[in-house]
Protein backbone atom coordinates (compact mmCIF):
# COMPACT_ATOMS: atom_id res chain seq x y z
CA UNK A 1 0.00 0.00 0.00
CA UNK A 2 3.02 2.59 0.60
CA UNK A 3 4.52 1.74 -2.74
CA UNK A 4 1.38 2.17 -3.95
CA UNK A 5 0.84 5.76 -2.69
CA UNK A 6 4.51 6.49 -3.33
CA UNK A 7 4.20 6.23 -6.98
CA UNK A 8 0.96 8.03 -7.16
CA UNK A 9 2.54 10.96 -5.32
CA UNK A 10 5.60 10.47 -7.84
CA UNK A 11 3.28 10.16 -10.69
CA UNK A 12 1.26 13.50 -9.61
CA UNK A 13 4.58 15.53 -9.00
CA UNK A 14 6.22 14.46 -12.41
CA UNK A 15 2.70 15.81 -14.43
CA UNK A 16 2.65 18.81 -12.36
CA UNK A 17 7.05 19.82 -13.76
CA UNK A 18 6.09 18.63 -17.17
CA UNK A 19 2.62 20.88 -17.46
CA UNK A 20 5.03 23.75 -15.51
CA UNK A 21 8.33 23.55 -18.13
CA UNK A 22 5.47 23.52 -21.23
CA UNK A 23 4.23 26.62 -19.72
CA UNK A 24 7.58 28.46 -19.13
CA UNK A 25 8.70 27.54 -22.89
CA UNK A 26 6.02 29.19 -24.89
CA UNK A 27 7.87 31.19 -27.85
CA UNK A 28 7.50 35.16 -27.98
CA UNK A 29 5.62 36.31 -30.59
CA UNK A 30 8.04 37.04 -33.51
CA UNK A 31 8.65 40.44 -33.92
CA UNK A 32 7.99 41.98 -37.91
CA UNK A 33 11.13 43.86 -37.73
CA UNK A 34 14.52 42.96 -36.96
CA UNK A 35 16.82 45.80 -36.95
CA UNK A 36 19.82 45.67 -39.06
CA UNK A 37 20.98 49.31 -37.95
CA UNK A 38 20.08 52.68 -36.69
CA UNK A 39 22.71 55.86 -37.24
CA UNK A 40 22.58 59.76 -37.54
CA UNK A 41 24.51 61.87 -39.94
CA UNK A 42 24.45 65.33 -40.53
CA UNK A 43 24.30 66.92 -43.67
CA UNK A 44 26.42 70.13 -43.81
CA UNK A 45 24.43 72.90 -47.10
CA UNK A 46 27.70 74.45 -49.28
CA UNK A 47 25.79 77.74 -48.76
CA UNK A 48 27.34 80.11 -46.29
CA UNK A 49 25.28 80.79 -43.18
CA UNK A 50 23.22 77.78 -43.85
CA UNK A 51 22.36 75.68 -40.91
CA UNK A 52 23.40 71.53 -40.66
CA UNK A 53 20.62 69.08 -40.46
CA UNK A 54 20.75 65.69 -38.58
CA UNK A 55 18.92 62.90 -39.60
CA UNK A 56 18.22 59.76 -38.45
CA UNK A 57 18.43 56.31 -40.61
CA UNK A 58 17.07 53.11 -39.37
CA UNK A 59 17.69 49.99 -41.35
CA UNK A 60 15.38 47.15 -40.95
CA UNK A 61 14.04 43.76 -41.85
CA UNK A 62 10.65 43.46 -42.50
CA UNK A 63 9.72 39.67 -41.21
CA UNK A 64 6.19 40.55 -41.10
CA UNK A 65 3.68 38.90 -42.94
CA UNK A 66 1.52 41.62 -44.90
CA UNK A 67 2.92 45.18 -44.96
CA UNK A 68 3.20 48.34 -42.34
CA UNK A 69 0.15 50.21 -42.58
CA UNK A 70 2.01 53.24 -40.38
CA UNK A 71 5.03 53.97 -38.75
CA UNK A 72 6.00 56.75 -36.05
CA UNK A 73 9.21 57.62 -34.30
CA UNK A 74 9.29 59.01 -31.13
CA UNK A 75 12.52 60.99 -30.45
CA UNK A 76 14.29 63.53 -28.75
CA UNK A 77 11.67 65.92 -30.17
CA UNK A 78 8.55 63.86 -29.85
CA UNK A 79 6.52 61.91 -32.32
CA UNK A 80 7.62 62.37 -35.56
CA UNK A 81 5.63 60.45 -39.27
CA UNK A 82 8.35 58.43 -41.10
CA UNK A 83 9.27 57.63 -44.76
CA UNK A 84 9.82 54.07 -45.67
CA UNK A 85 11.96 52.88 -48.59
CA UNK A 86 13.84 50.02 -49.93
CA UNK A 87 17.52 49.49 -49.24
CA UNK A 88 20.17 47.74 -50.59
CA UNK A 89 23.76 48.01 -48.74
CA UNK A 90 26.43 49.59 -51.44
CA UNK A 91 29.43 47.24 -51.84
CA UNK A 92 31.49 49.59 -54.07
CA UNK A 93 33.71 51.34 -52.02
CA UNK A 94 34.98 53.84 -54.07
CA UNK A 95 31.02 54.75 -54.65
CA UNK A 96 30.54 55.03 -50.82
CA UNK A 97 33.72 57.45 -50.46
CA UNK A 98 32.99 59.67 -53.47
CA UNK A 99 28.69 59.98 -52.14
CA UNK A 100 29.11 59.32 -48.41
CA UNK A 101 26.74 56.87 -49.13
CA UNK A 102 26.33 53.08 -47.50
CA UNK A 103 22.73 52.11 -48.69
CA UNK A 104 20.88 52.72 -52.13
CA UNK A 105 17.13 53.57 -51.47
CA UNK A 106 14.31 53.08 -53.53
CA UNK A 107 10.81 54.52 -53.41
CA UNK A 108 8.48 51.72 -52.81
CA UNK A 109 4.86 51.28 -51.45
CA UNK A 110 3.83 50.08 -48.15
CA UNK A 111 1.23 47.29 -49.94
CA UNK A 112 4.49 46.03 -51.91
CA UNK A 113 6.43 45.32 -48.95
CA UNK A 114 7.18 41.58 -48.63
CA UNK A 115 8.45 39.36 -45.95
CA UNK A 116 12.49 39.84 -46.28
CA UNK A 117 12.83 43.13 -48.02
CA UNK A 118 15.32 45.64 -46.50
CA UNK A 119 13.88 49.01 -45.20
CA UNK A 120 15.57 52.37 -44.78
CA UNK A 121 12.97 54.48 -42.60
CA UNK A 122 13.74 57.98 -42.28
CA UNK A 123 11.56 60.14 -39.27
CA UNK A 124 10.97 63.18 -40.96
CA UNK A 125 10.43 66.49 -39.25
CA UNK A 126 7.44 68.54 -39.94
CA UNK A 127 5.60 65.51 -41.44
CA UNK A 128 1.96 66.00 -42.77
CA UNK A 129 0.62 62.81 -41.22
CA UNK A 130 -1.24 63.29 -38.03
CA UNK A 131 -0.74 61.22 -34.77
CA UNK A 132 -3.38 58.92 -34.57
CA UNK A 133 -5.29 58.88 -31.07
CA UNK A 134 -4.99 55.52 -30.11
CA UNK A 135 -0.98 55.44 -30.43
CA UNK A 136 0.50 54.54 -27.03
CA UNK A 137 2.74 56.65 -25.27
CA UNK A 138 6.78 54.88 -25.95
CA UNK A 139 10.13 55.52 -24.63
CA UNK A 140 12.53 57.34 -26.27
CA UNK A 141 14.33 56.01 -29.23
CA UNK A 142 11.32 53.82 -30.28
CA UNK A 143 9.69 52.98 -33.78
CA UNK A 144 6.00 51.80 -33.16
CA UNK A 145 4.31 50.58 -36.14
CA UNK A 146 1.07 48.90 -37.30
CA UNK A 147 0.65 45.93 -39.46
CA UNK A 148 -2.16 44.32 -41.02
CA UNK A 149 -4.67 45.29 -38.79
CA UNK A 150 -2.74 45.00 -35.58
CA UNK A 151 -2.41 46.79 -32.54
CA UNK A 152 0.56 49.15 -32.32
CA UNK A 153 3.72 47.19 -32.40
CA UNK A 154 6.95 48.60 -31.19
CA UNK A 155 10.75 48.25 -31.64
CA UNK A 156 13.04 50.29 -29.27
CA UNK A 157 16.18 51.31 -30.53
CA UNK A 158 19.25 51.17 -28.00
CA UNK A 159 22.18 52.61 -30.02
CA UNK A 160 22.22 55.01 -32.78
CA UNK A 161 25.44 55.28 -33.98
CA UNK A 162 26.78 59.09 -35.40
CA UNK A 163 28.01 58.42 -38.72
CA UNK A 164 30.10 60.53 -40.50
CA UNK A 165 29.16 64.54 -42.54
CA UNK A 166 28.18 64.68 -45.53
CA UNK A 167 29.47 67.98 -47.00
CA UNK A 168 27.52 69.56 -49.56
CA UNK A 169 29.29 71.30 -52.58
Amino acid sequence: MKMRTFLLIAFCFAISFTVTAKKRSKKKPKANLALVEAYSQRIVPGIPGSQPQTSIHIIAVWEGGGYPEAMFWRGDGGWLGCNIAEARKIVNRQYIRANYLEYQTTKISPDKIQKGDTLQIDPLPGGKLPLPADIPDAAQNTLLFKANGSKWLSLHIDTIVNKHDIVKP
